[in-house]
């Protein structure tokens, strides 16, 4: 029974595992937008490319057009065409904001391709729309010679998990007129939250677990410690059987002594000292003084006793 009970704990412990890195593994497209059907005119909103969200450009009038883009980050399938552009240093301070929504998922994240001229914008900032302002999520300087790849978890902020949430990608740094920063292949990631089945999972695994800690002694949260099963044996010294303090219900090996394998009585002793336990039926026999026995006081052994109570 214990071994059956060992295998359904490393089973449900098994399952809730995997459960979760099936979970943290696999990241689904929430929103995402390669930039591929941009013109050179200052769009009111795009579109996503993928998933659902739109991207909106109300602080722009004007600093914004295509380049050249990429498939560095591209979701698989996209292929590497346009990408936003924003050039200026009058759009210093300025921003694109996404806005998606994320019901039934949770630890989003953003990531993109980018690259800027030399005299282009040095600094990219993530901000977060906490439903009463911006609050900072990272930054980033894109590199003046090739795209690179550039990716932020924004799950710490438990407001966005499950809602409908406000993402903006604001540039600073720009030195010239003509210095520019471009954007590709962006995307919002994120996993599934965790349904019935998967909570139950991992419910029953933390129940299980807490029983075989229990089991083996070890020390529980609330910091008692819980002593393990034990089978316990009768102590025999000097020919007389000890009282010896047993939890109730727990099988004691009684076999060496002429019987077989009984429970301990319910108050955790042994039959009183100076009688001979009546193991296997028999009747109990006076014995001597455990101090000082003797042939004349100990009756013999009758035939077809053990006389191992007597050693």
């Amino acid at each position: 029974m214990q071994r059956n009970n060992r295998g359904v704990v490393a089973a449900l412990v098994g399952a809730a595992s995997l459960w979760l890195c099936a979970c943290s593994a696999k990241a689904d497209v929430v929103a995402s937008w390669n930039f591929n059907t941009l013109t050179s005119t200052v769009p009111a909103t795009l579109q996503a490319d993928g998933g659902a969200g739109v991207a909106k450009f109300a602080e722009f009038t004007s600093g914004v057009s295509t380049l050249t883009g990429t498939d560095v980050n591209a979701v698989v399938g996209d292929l590497a065409g346009q990408a936003l552009t924003i050039t200026g240093s009058s759009q210093n301070g300025k921003g694109v904001v996404f806005e998606l929504n994320t019901t039934g998922m949770m630890q989003l994240s953003i990531s993109m391709a980018a690259r800027r001229s030399a005299s282009g914008f040095s600094a990219t900032t993530i901000d977060v729309w906490n439903g009463d302002t911006w609050q900072h999520a990272a930054s980033f300087d894109a590199s003046t010679t090739q795209w690179q790849q550039h990716q932020f978890s924004l799950a710490q902020f438990a407001f966005m998990n499950n809602a409908s949430v406000k993402v903006r990608l604001l540039v600073e740094g720009a030195t010239s007129g003509s210095g520019n920063i471009r954007f590709d292949n962006l995307r919002f990631e994120a996993v599934p939250v965790p349904g019935p089945g998967g909570a139950a999972v991992i419910g029953a695994a933390s129940i299980a677990l807490s029983t075989r800690r229990a089991a083996r002694g070890e020390k529980a949260s609330d910091g008692v410690r819980v002593a393990p099963a034990v089978v316990v044996k009768p102590i025999k010294k000097g020919g007389v059987v000890k009282p010896v303090t047993a939890p109730a219900n727990r099988l004691v090996d009684q076999s060496k002594y002429g019987g077989s394998t009984k429970p301990a009585n319910t108050d955790g002793l042994f039959a009183p000292l100076g009688m001979r336990p009546a193991f296997g039926g028999q009747s109990a026999a006076p014995v001597s003084s455990p101090s000082t026995p003797s042939a004349a006081t100990v009756s013999p052994p009758k035939a077809g006793r053990s006389s191992r109570g007597s050693d």
